[in-house]
């Protein structure tokens, strides 16, 4: 049961990163997005998932200390570890970029698109290691399943 809401989890962090690099072209075309401003309220969902994300991870960690998410990317192919780092380095240089960007205009005149790029690119990271993170409580929680049943016999 707790591994089926891991992964519906893991899907709407799916469904999130899609959308969010959505927003992330869309911002690079300059052309409006489905749904306009309000695709902001990809700021929620980040919230909604990483909650429990944390608390989760907390729970599962082998060992109290700091570091509580290596345990969940141990869970995961090395292609998507690095394919989460590759993402974060990314967003750094975007959110650079952005910065830049943004003070080329006067304040409250900043274009839509530029701040849609900008917010956008924390969203893909963001979204993405929530989709890795409820897939790695996923596979463990399957790893768990599997010793308490090898357990009884």
């Amino acid at each position: 049961m707790v591994r089926m809401l891991y992964c519906i989890a893991a899907l709407v962090a799916a469904v999130g990163f899609v959308a969010s690099v959505g927003c992330h072209i869309t911002g690079w075309l300059q052309v409006e997005p489905i749904g306009g401003k309000r695709v902001f309220v990809l700021h929620i969902g980040i919230l909604v998932l990483w909650f429990p994300l944390v608390m989760m991870a907390n729970r599962t960690m082998p060992k109290p200390g700091r570091g509580n998410v290596e345990h969940l990317m141990a869970e995961l192919p090395k292609w998507a570890r690095n394919a989460v780092s590759v993402l974060f380095v990314y967003a750094l240089l975007n959110f650079a970029y952005f910065i830049y960007c943004t003070n080329q205009y006067p304040k409250h005149k900043v274009p839509f698109s530029v701040e849609l790029r900008g917010f956008s690119g924390h969203w893909m990271v963001f979204y993405s290691a929530a989709w890795t993170g409820f897939v790695g409580l996923s596979r463990l929680a399957r790893k768990r399943e599997a010793t308490a049943v090898d357990g009884w016999r």
